[in-house]
Parts: C-alpha cells; sequence; structure tokens
C-alpha cells in the first residue's frame, strides 16, 4: 500500500511539473519562469500526496490497533 501511494503520488507530480511545463512554453514564458512553475506544481502536488499518504497510515494503523483490542477483550469471561 505505502509503495503505491508513492509511486502515485511520485507519477502524479511529475505530470504536474509536466503539465505546467507546457502551459508556460505554450504561452512562451520565458525559461526561468516554466521552470519555476515547474518546480512549484511538483512541490504542491508531492506534499498533498505525502499528507494524504500520513491520514492513511494514521488511519491503518489505528484499524489494526483496534482490531487487537477487540480480539483481546472478547475472551474474557467475568467471574461473580
Amino acid at each position: 500500500m505505502r509503495r503505491l501511494l508513492v509511486r502515485l503520488t511520485v507519477t502524479s507530480s511529475v505530470l504536474a511539473a509536466l503539465l505546467a511545463a507546457v502551459i508556460g512554453l505554450a504561452i512562451r514564458a520565458p525559461w526561468p519562469l516554466v521552470l519555476f512553475r515547474a518546480l512549484l506544481a511538483f512541490a504542491i502536488v508531492a506534499l498533498a500526496g505525502a499528507g494524504v499518504g500520513l491520514i492513511l497510515m494514521r488511519t491503518a494503523l489505528r484499524r489494526y490497533y483496534e482490531q487487537g483490542r477487540v480480539t483481546l477483550d472478547a475472551p474474557r469471561v467475568r467471574d461473580r
């Protein structure tokens, strides 16, 4: 799951950078501006993917620990 998320994040970041570069070249912007916009697009998408990854891993860990807690609580029998 983690590898898939990293792969999707990198792929979408590269695609965003390429799209920003193509748009910059289409409007005949200067090279430094095209490079800056492409790097900015890459960074924004990469940071968003990292944030989503943290949220998904937190959710997966919480479910894992809750599942363990349920199985530990189940066999208990109270003595009266």
